[in-house]
């Protein structure tokens, strides 16, 4: 029988999330789920070059964030509806990014890019510090994932190379291969982790990484952990009273501080926006930051950027938290504490305030094992729990290859939103504050844990995207994306239909009244209305305080 996404997708839905006791969903939700299907004009059969259910597990987690906004719109303005997931417009979230125009131009047009390029403290654009960013052999046959973050030099010193040069892609490629490969896989895992405190793995299969220690540590772990934080004086917290209700969107009226960078936790506060939160990003001047990435991730948010570092940075957030409903913490586990916001901090602040909190740490290896304090990014969390290694002997090739699209990063994005209302559902019951953890990890192991397409299905994948598409273990993410791109538009075209698109005012440096063009909702409700309030914006765009909203 032929695969079917949208089937596939529902069977996923059903039969894993909802029946997943991990999860404890409220009985509303179950509930809700018997109103949410999947669109059946969309694309059926898998598309994707890869053996993995991409589009599968994205159009199901959108259907479980979708279910759990019906219950909550359901208890909170007494609406009863019908929901529909897109399946097609669900695959194109994985990539969203590149698919966003301002005034009708891609990310990449030269008077685009001047605007951004600024945030790129760290030249991670330049051809060859980009490539610092990577998979690469090692001397003992296996394969190592260099991170070179959004500054290389790190890394760039640790291997004893020049921290520029003015290159060709294939003479860096052919450099980082031959230095890579004088040392074995183990020590750059060390070297890079314990001394040098950059990302980095070695690549390892689903079953290498079942029998690690950090594997073991997360085994049992579900796609997200929810956590109770009981205290003295916290009564149940009501939905908002808010004038801004006619969309009967889910968390109108909700308050949500993002301090986060690149795709993940920035996804998190993303669709929580566009699921009617009020998102002010806590971003900073002085730090490098990912230019593009910013135009489709900022959508929905009000950027103040704030050195935490100085008493006046501190003042400012204290005052928001003073507000707050949820705080997201997207950076490397540990920083925020050290800057004195540490999960117990935040907790005591809602315990004092007599207003429970939901604090959501959002990280790549997962809140248990050896390595849950370690940094690290999409690529690393593709590599070390073996989707690389899939996606390579997919390709008819010995070696990992980054699968394509920053598939994890946006898949758990929607889980992050998840959490959040799941949170939020339960506060308004118990009052308690609660923490959300999810990693990238925790995702991978979900979606690893959903197997492969079948044999037939990947025949055919390979033979419809032989002809346009050639990677190997060197393709970077940029190389990747561009290339599935590109092959897509021509196996593919009816998936970039302008129905799944819409245009908001943009706040990009631009003219006044100037449109971007961004992938609109994959979830559409009978009544609820879901949108965002802003377009995006750059760095330190608004004033430190909650926004007045009508």
């Amino acid at each position: 029988m032929p695969s079917s996404i949208s089937a596939e997708a529902d069977s996923i839905f059903h039969n894993v999330l909802l029946t997943d006791s991990r999860l404890a969903l409220p009985p509303s939700v179950l509930s809700a789920a018997d109103r949410t299907t999947f669109d059946t004009d969309s694309i059926d059969a898998p598309f994707f070059p890869t053996p993995m259910k991409m589009s599968e597990s994205s159009a199901a987690l959108w259907a479980l964030a979708a279910t759990f906004a019906n219950a909550i719109t359901e208890q909170r303005f007494g609406v009863v509806q019908k929901v529909s997931v897109n399946t097609d417009a669900a695959s194109l979230f994985l990539f969203s990014t590149a698919v966003v125009r301002v005034a009708g131009k891609t990310l990449q047009d030269p008077e685009i890019a001047k605007r951004y390029m600024i945030y790129d403290k760290g030249r991670s654009f330049d051809t060859y510090r980009r490539l610092a960013t990577n998979i690469y052999p090692t001397k003992d046959g296996r394969f190592f994932h260099l991170h070179g973050s959004m500054n290389a030099t790190p890394i760039l010193t640790m291997l004893g190379l020049p921290i520029d040069r003015s290159v060709t892609m294939d003479q860096a490629i052919k450099d980082y291969i031959s230095t890579v490969e004088q040392h074995d896989a183990e020590w750059l895992d060390i070297e890079s982790n314990e001394h040098f405190r950059q990302a980095g793995t070695i690549c390892l299969t689903p079953e290498e990484f079942a029998r690690s220690e950090q594997g073991k540590a997360i085994k049992d772990d579900p796609i997200y952990l929810l956590e109770s934080k009981p205290a003295p004086g916290l009564n149940p917290v009501p939905w908002p009273t808010t004038t801004s209700t006619s969309a009967l969107r889910p968390l109108e009226g909700i308050k949500i501080i993002e301090i986060a960078r690149v795709i993940a936790a920035p996804t998190i506060s993303k669709l929580a926006a566009l699921y009617g939160a009020t998102v002010v990003r806590v971003s900073c001047l002085t730090e490098p930051d990912m230019g593009p990435l910013l135009v489709d991730g900022n959508l929905g948010k009000y950027d103040v950027s704030l050195d935490l570092k100085t008493l006046e940075g501190k003042k400012a957030l204290d005052k928001l938290l003073e507000d707050a409903d949820v705080l997201l913490d997207g950076y490397r586990p540990g920083a925020l504490a050290r800057l004195g916001y540490s999960e117990v901090y935040i907790h005591e602040i809602a315990k004092r305030r007599g207003k429970g909190i939901v604090y959501v740490r959002e990280n790549c290896y997962g809140w248990k094992g050896p390595f849950k304090d370690r940094s690290g990014w999409q690529q690393i969390s593709d590599c070390i729990t073996g989707v690389s290694w899939l996606q390579g002997r997919f390709l008819g090739l010995n070696e990992p290859v980054v699968p394509l699209l920053p598939n994890s990063d946006y898949q758990v994005g929607i889980i992050g939103l998840i959490g959040i209302l799941h949170a939020l559902y339960n506060r308004t019951n118990s009052g308690e504050s609660s923490t959300v953890s999810v990693s990238l990890n925790q995702f991978n192991l979900f979606y690893i844990g959903l197997g492969v397409q079948d044999d037939e299905t990947q025949k055919s994948l390979r033979e419809m995207h032989d002809a346009s598409l050639s990677l190997r273990h060197f393709d970077d993410m940029p190389s990747l994306v561009q290339k599935t791109i590109m092959s897509l538009m021509k196996t593919t075209p009816k998936l970039f239909s302008p129905k799944h698109f819409a245009q908001i005012d943009a706040h990009l440096g631009g003219p006044e009244g100037e449109k971007m063009t961004f992938l609109g909702p994959v979830a559409k409700f009978e009544k609820t209305q879901l949108k965002y309030d802003v377009g995006s914006c750059f760095l330190n765009a608004y004033e430190a305080k909650w926004p007045e909203i009508e």
